[in-house]
């Protein structure tokens, strides 16, 4: 995650920038402002596609790390049962 947003930089800064102010908007209590600014903001930075591009690749990232780790598992528990039974057979 940490290089995905790395490689995104500019797109983080700018996001995080366009935050400070949509939320300096809404701690003041204006709304309508923050509500503007959000907006604008989602015009003014293309860079927010990266960002968004930059979110879904560590979504995949998680996803295949889960689907890796749920693999493992199921061969984990693959080989225990036929190890399982070959000494269980072994032994008779």
């Amino acid at each position: 995650m940490k290089e995905i947003l790395q490689e995104n930089s500019d797109a983080v800064r700018q996001a995080g920038e366009a935050l400070v102010e949509i939320g300096t908007e809404l701690a003041a209590g204006r709304i309508e402002n923050a509500l503007g600014r959000l907006e604008a903001a989602q015009q003014q930075y293309r860079a927010w596609a990266e960002l968004d591009q930059a979110i879904i690749d560590i979504q995949e990232a998680v996803h295949d790390r889960k689907n890796t780790l749920a693999v493992q598992q199921i061969l984990t528990e693959l080989v225990g049962t036929i190890l399982g039974n070959a000494l269980r057979t072994g032994m008779h």
